[in-house]
């Protein structure tokens, strides 16, 4: 009777921990999942959807959430997730962070070769892994473009300013919906 006892007392207590461990990184999920819109405010009117589920970038350990654009503020939301962050090849540069995340400089070009840049803005810590808001502002997607390259160069804090790493850590060629 009393192995059962214990037994049950594990089960709760792993139950609790699981509940637990589930409330904290809900915020995180929700982001990470593509369920939340990545943007730091609420936005006023519904943003469209450019692709439609989360992507993998190859070899970085990085994912990239579903990019929205927002046709009344002209700007890019999309949003990367990422366990530990490997920029050890260029371990000597004093990387620009914010919550302990390197923030990163993103250039964004389309199928037209037009160029625009955003930066990270913000971040939310799951318990493993750390989410950043990405913002481009100016955006403008035309109907004829098939796809967009997203490139992202940390930021180095070189005497007070924010200079991008010359050759971009990963980059991803996102299909537009």
């Amino acid at each position: 009777m009393k192995a059962l006892r214990w037994t049950l007392y594990g089960f709760l207590a792993v139950l609790l921990i699981v509940i637990i461990f589930f409330q904290i990184n809900k915020d995180f999920n929700q982001l990470a999942q593509g369920q939340a819109y990545p943007m730091t405010t609420s936005p006023e009117r519904r943003p469209v959807s450019l692709t439609s589920s989360p992507l993998e970038i190859e070899g970085s350990g990085v994912q990239v959430t579903p990019l929205y654009h927002g046709l009344d503020t002209g700007k890019l939301y999309l949003g990367i997730s990422y366990g530990k962050l490997d920029l050890s090849q260029k371990k000597n540069y004093k990387w620009k962070k914010e919550d302990g995340a390197v923030q990163f400089l993103v250039k964004v070009v389309d199928t037209n070769g037009t160029n625009f840049s955003g930066k990270t803005t913000g971040t939310v810590k799951g318990t493993f892994s750390t989410f950043q808001y990405v913002q481009v502002e100016d955006f403008d997607v035309h109907e004829k473009t098939e796809a967009l390259t997203l490139l992202f160069y940390p930021l180095m804090d070189k005497k007070g300013k924010d200079v991008p790493s010359e050759q971009p850590s990963f980059q991803v060629n996102v299909p537009i919906q």
